[in-house]
């Protein structure tokens, strides 16, 4: 049975990337590439709420799930408040960033929840250096066709602080670890292969669906830029021996001239169930 999942940092729509059209210029061209491959699985990042509101219209037969931002630190009202005004953006956005949709007809939700990024993960927040918070947003799905269950988690990993929410995620999977079931780790993770932290999933236990079907080495991310690494920095991890990765590649504009966001998505085909 095929499960086929998408990553893609979508670009928020108050930003202007170099060589990206705005959003209105892009969103349906979007849209048709993700259609095109028939995802079970879609994670979103950096997905503001006019954005997530057109990608539910989009994908009427999806279940969307989001991140409430209720109840913001301090610090982090200030400081978002502070950097995002000249935007009209209101203090913590809500539902915020991360959105992670499934296939009503295939897959039913079984639990839901997420932790922040940050010293105090059980609130919107920040404290280690990032101007926005950051999420992790999981699911635990029972896909219907093949009765096998899978927890999916969905993140944006902030650039300049990716080992301390790094360190933070690997002491949060532990518990999922236990329950011996398919574990999904996707999204922007703003590091790539040659990294450290890269390096500590691997050791852990996860498996880099890219690797495993040997794909080709292909960068995700438009730029090279000196704060920011690289390369292939959007990954679909996975653990579990009920996933088999087939295929792996970028999904790119049905216009050739415009692209869809500064992030490639990703799009990982697996067989699901016993090999």
């Amino acid at each position: 049975m095929s499960l086929t999942i998408i990553t893609t940092n979508v670009s928020a729509d108050f930003l202007s990337p170099t060589g990206v059209p705005q959003w209105d210029e892009r969103k349906h061209l979007y849209a048709q590439a993700v259609r095109d491959a028939q995802p079970t699985l879609i994670g979103l990042q950096e997905a503001t709420l006019n954005q997530t509101t057109f990608w539910q219209a989009q994908l009427p037969e999806y279940t969307a799930l989001t991140v409430s931002a209720a109840d913001p630190t301090p610090e982090l009202a200030a400081t978002w408040a502070a950097k995002y005004a000249k935007f009209g953006l209101p203090t913590v956005p809500s539902p915020y960033e991360i959105v992670l949709f499934y296939e009503t007809a295939v897959c039913e939700l079984i639990e839901t929840g997420f932790w922040w990024l940050s010293p105090t993960p059980e609130r919107p927040s920040i404290g280690w250096g990032n101007a926005a918070p950051r999420v992790v947003l999981w699911a635990h799905l029972h896909h219907r066709p093949t009765g096998q269950e899978i927890v999916v988690f969905n993140t944006h990993i902030d650039h300049r602080c990716p080992d301390e929410m790094v360190a933070l995620c690997r002491a949060r999977f532990a518990p999922f670890v236990e329950r011996n079931i398919s574990l999904i780790f996707m999204g922007d993770l703003n590091f790539n292969p040659t990294t450290a932290n890269y390096a500590l999933l691997k050791q852990d236990g996860w498996l880099d669906t890219h690797d495993v079907v040997r794909a080709d080495e292909e960068s995700t991310f438009l730029y090279d830029l000196a704060n920011i690494p690289g390369g292939r920095i959007d990954h679909i991890l996975y653990r579990g021996d009920a996933l088999h990765p087939q295929t792996w590649s970028r999904l790119l504009s049905p216009d050739p001239t415009r692209r869809l966001s500064d992030h490639d998505p990703v799009c990982v085909r697996f067989h699901l169930g016993s090999s």
